[in-house]
């Protein structure tokens, strides 16, 4: 199959692709007719048959099965080693909370965190007395991230917590070097997945972190309300679960409380069914109809296409400081206000991307179902603001 017939059946399944100009994946990715079909025929399922009974049972466990599944594919982890999740924010809080901090301990992130990191690490230190440190890596996170978190390193660090791709600038940041930093000081790590899985190849057990986070309907296109996190086999037990119910437990009927011996002990209650067949069924059309390979590299290229076609702009000034190493490409443009710029193009042009408040920035997120002449077109209404 050609690339432009793959590329052409890829859009046919995802129907808003097709009627607007959708560089937004980093806040939230088009839903292909899978997702759709299956969330509807498990809530079909439930409304016609009930929600009692052995068979009811055995089918819920093998959908929270499978959406485990093609997560650890996905992330080339364990199955055993993931817990199902609403959010990047719920696996950052449960890592979080998961410790037994101290008046006085210290967690080092950076300064180009999102607030589903920074969000946890505030209660924490308004709750418990900890103290935040936050390694500075420049205003387009293009400095070393190892020596800025180095630097700040004491006896008291109990926690590393930063992002794999910055959400302000699209840099990839050098996870594997925090995770040895973190290994040799006894520092666990946990990572902000939230721009990279499904946008850029990760394999947790190369990046050698303890903990990573990730939600479902950004760069994978899945459901609201679903994500999962990481959980390092050798690293179950540096923390605690924080609350429990169901899917924690070992025996839920035993009388004996013990909790599950994988990170399903990280899990509570019971989430949306359909939700959790729906994230099952995006990872499988993900990975064995569109292809993880040509998915990556077709962000890539997309990003390193928008990347340069946004230089010959004049009054943009790019934030993204290398082409290609994720799907986000963040820029200025000068003399106008982002969030009105965000608003007319979603008007007028029918261009779907998102402003930055923080840095007055656009950012657009290169989808792997996005066309080089759908960034043409972008960067020609752009130029029309500077003309």
């Amino acid at each position: 199959m050609s690339h432009l017939t793959h590329l052409y059946r890829v859009r046919q399944e995802m129907p808003t692709t097709l009627k607007q100009i959708y560089l937004n994946s980093g806040t939230f990715g088009p839903l292909p007719a899978c997702v759709s079909q299956t969330m509807q025929k498990r809530m079909l399922t439930e409304w016609s048959t009930g929600r009692a009974g052995t068979l009811f049972f055995r089918d819920m466990a093998d959908i929270y099965a499978n959406a485990r599944l093609g997560v650890a594919r996905l992330l080339n982890a364990d199955v055993e080693e993931i817990a199902l999740t609403e959010s990047t924010g719920e696996g950052l809080n449960i890592v979080g909370y998961g410790l037994n901090w101290q008046v006085g301990d210290e967690v080092i992130t950076t300064t180009h965190e999102h607030i589903s990191a920074l969000g946890p690490l505030y209660q924490l230190r308004d709750r418990f007395g900890i103290i935040i440190h936050f390694a500075d890596i420049g205003a387009h996170a293009d400095q070393s991230v190892l020596a800025a978190i180095s630097a700040l390193v004491t006896k008291r660090t109990r926690l590393i917590c930063l992002s794999h791709v910055t959400w302000t600038t699209g840099t990839r940041l050098d996870i594997h070097a925090v995770a040895q930093l973190g290994r040799e000081c006894g520092i666990p790590v946990l990572v902000d997945g939230a721009q990279a899985a499904g946008a850029i190849p990760v394999d947790v057990k190369a990046l050698d972190v303890d903990f990573y986070a990730i939600p479902m309907q950004k760069w994978l296109c899945g459901p609201d309300g679903t994500g999962a996190l990481y959980v390092r086999s050798a690293s179950l037990h540096s923390i605690a679960s924080t609350y429990v119910g169901y899917w924690s437990v070992k025996d839920e009927e035993s009388v004996v409380w013990e909790l599950c011996t994988s990170a399903q002990r990280f899990e509570s209650g019971g989430r949306q069914t359909a939700a959790l067949a729906g994230q099952a069924a995006v990872l499988h059309w993900l990975e064995h109809h569109v292809g993880y390979p040509w998915i990556f590299e077709r962000i890539a290229n997309l990003s390193t296409y928008a990347y340069q076609a946004l230089q010959q702009v004049l009054g943009i000034t790019l934030l993204t400081p290398e082409p290609g190493k994720s799907g986000l490409v963040a820029f200025t443009l000068d003399g106008h206000d982002s969030a009105d710029v965000v608003k007319q193009l979603q008007e007028k042009y029918s261009i779907q991307l998102r402003s930055i408040r923080s840095s007055n920035a656009l950012r657009i997120s290169t989808g792997f179902y996005n066309t080089e002449g759908e960034i043409d077109s972008l960067v020609r209404v752009l130029a029309s603001y500077s003309g």
